[in-house]
């Protein structure tokens, strides 16, 4: 980069540090100075951003529902765990590039020197969290939401996937993090939906209770009855209130989706299945026809469900 760029920068963050105000104000005033030359220089490159990641991290404010901070350009951070963050990444831009959804624009993504750590900038949303807002809504607004999300989904599942189909796997057709399975790893990719079903049933032998004859034979019988036809769409995996962001007024929104970090190729039933076990179904989100079909699939997913004990595997 040119030295007077760099120098440039230096002198502006000098100037913000030196300011004896409040935090908040520290905030404010930095999102009007330094965030207007990042936005500039973000035009052209990605390397501002990182030298000052710093800096920015010290003051930028934390949102709610997550690990997500907001940077003084306006953008925002998700700091973590670097494999899971390249498949938000991933997921996200995908999603982006292939829908008219209102889904955060990636910015960059990269990681520490170590390799530690991952960093995901992404465009800030406008809007509430809809977890935040649902108590407050009407049965209309309710109602409207949940026919703008069921449309929003069919949109995903609209999208051709990349030949050979019938594989599952991440939108980049590498390995997958699922919160259905397992949380803390990532796994497969599948080459087809008999693959998938064999490594999750698999998953269950690890286990002693696996061996008690009973639940070998249930496990068994709810092996030989899992799909191995599904259509395999492109799946959020994570649709929840806590994921999704509204403009109330009179009328209800959506204006975000977010966390796409378990999204990619999945049987038609599982955004079904992630809804009913993720996002649950109190207070009447996706508690009726919503979202029809699939009573089948989710049967089987709560047998085995309780077989385990609850939880992932």
């Amino acid at each position: 980069m040119n030295p007077c760029i760099i120098m440039f920068i230096s002198l502006s963050v000098e100037v913000i540090v030196g300011l004896e105000i409040s935090a908040k104000s520290c905030f404010l005033m930095s999102m009007g100075l330094l965030g207007l030359i990042l936005r500039i220089l973000g035009l052209f490159s990605n390397y501002p951003r990182r030298l000052l990641l710093p800096y920015l991290l010290r003051h930028s404010l934390k949102l709610p529902g997550g690990p997500v901070l907001l940077l003084p350009d306006g953008t925002v951070v998700k700091v973590g765990n670097p494999v899971f963050l390249q498949l938000e990444a991933e997921a996200t831009k995908y999603a982006r590039d292939h829908t008219q959804l209102p889904i955060p624009r990636v910015y960059d993504f990269f990681t520490s020197s170590d390799g530690h750590k991952g960093y995901l900038v992404m465009q800030h949303m406008p809007g509430d969290m809809l977890q935040r807002k649902w108590r407050f809504l009407s049965s209309e607004q309710r109602n409207s939401i949940m026919a703008q999300v069921r449309n929003m989904i069919e949109e995903l599942r609209a999208i051709p996937q990349p030949e050979p189909q019938g594989w599952i796997g991440s939108s980049s057709r590498g390995a997958f993090r699922d919160f259905h399975i397992r949380s803390n790893e990532t796994y497969g990719p599948f080459p087809s939906e008999a693959a998938f079903n064999t490594f999750r049933m698999g998953c269950f032998a690890k286990f002693s209770y696996s061996e008690e004859p009973t639940t070998k034979a249930r496990l068994a019988r709810i092996g030989r009855e899992m799909p191995v036809a599904s259509d395999i769409v492109f799946t959020h995996g994570d649709i929840t209130r806590r994921n999704l962001l509204v403009e109330v007024d009179d009328n209800a929104k959506v204006v975000g989706i977010i966390d796409w970090e378990q999204a990619g190729w999945r049987p038609a039933y599982w955004e079904k299945v992630k809804i009913h076990f993720g996002g649950g179904t109190g207070s009447g989100w996706f508690a009726g026809g919503e979202f029809e079909g699939y009573e089948d699939d989710i049967g089987r997913e709560v047998e085995l469900h309780l077989i385990h004990g609850g939880g992932s595997m």
